[in-house]
């Protein structure tokens, strides 16, 4: 089984989660939509051509990992946390978007030796209690997120590319976007971060 058919089958075991997210526009996945819109677009060329160039079966192998991880998260929270209630999941969508983003970090921060991830570990269980209380994490967490980033990045000379950045300008090559689509999609989180750099 080769990883075309791999994501057949992950779409097709999982077509009602991902379709109600991405029918309703949830704001659940808004930092990965552009994710999904490029490992679909590349799923179609390759079922319409039978191949892929080599950057591009890294773009779909590497979109797909990473879908794959977040709709995992996605489904978890949904099921324990939520009992299986999109509505009641999508109260919390700017709290789940700010987990995702740490989930994030915490990945890239492991790549490096001898680099403390205990901060976004922190961070990461004061927004689990949040959403375990039913609660969205307070804003004061966006700037908490965004301090922890530079203590452990910047001052390691450490320039990170968050998966959405970087597959959205994958998506606007391929004219899949159009240059302002991104804030359509990233409203909540993007906009929370970028008022806290202001006010730095």
């Amino acid at each position: 089984m080769d990883i075309y058919t791999d994501y057949a089958n992950w779409k097709f075991e999982n077509f009602d989660f991902i379709n109600n997210l991405v029918k309703n526009k949830s704001k659940s996945i808004s930092r990965i939509s552009s994710v999904i819109a490029v490992v679909d677009y590349l799923y179609e060329k390759y079922v319409e051509n039978k191949k892929l160039t080599e950057d591009e079966e890294i773009f779909f192998s590497t979109g797909f990992d990473y879908i794959y991880d977040q709709f995992y998260l996605l489904k978890t929270l949904f099921e324990l946390k939520f009992n299986n209630s999109f509505k009641e999941m999508e109260k919390y969508s700017k709290t789940i978007n700010l987990l995702l983003y740490i989930n994030e970090f915490q990945s890239e921060a492991l790549e490096y030796e001898n680099i403390d991830i205990t901060p976004l570990d922190d961070l990461e269980d004061k927004v689990n209690k949040c959403l375990d209380k039913k609660e969205n994490a307070p804003d004061e967490y966006f700037q908490i997120l965004n301090e922890v980033n530079e203590s452990i990045f910047e001052k390691n000379n450490i320039e990170v590319h968050t998966m959405d950045q970087i597959f959205y300008e994958i998506a606007i090559e391929y004219g899949i976007y159009k240059e302002n689509d991104y804030d359509l999609y990233n409203e909540i989180l993007n906009r929370q971060i970028e008022k806290t750099r202001k006010a730095e």
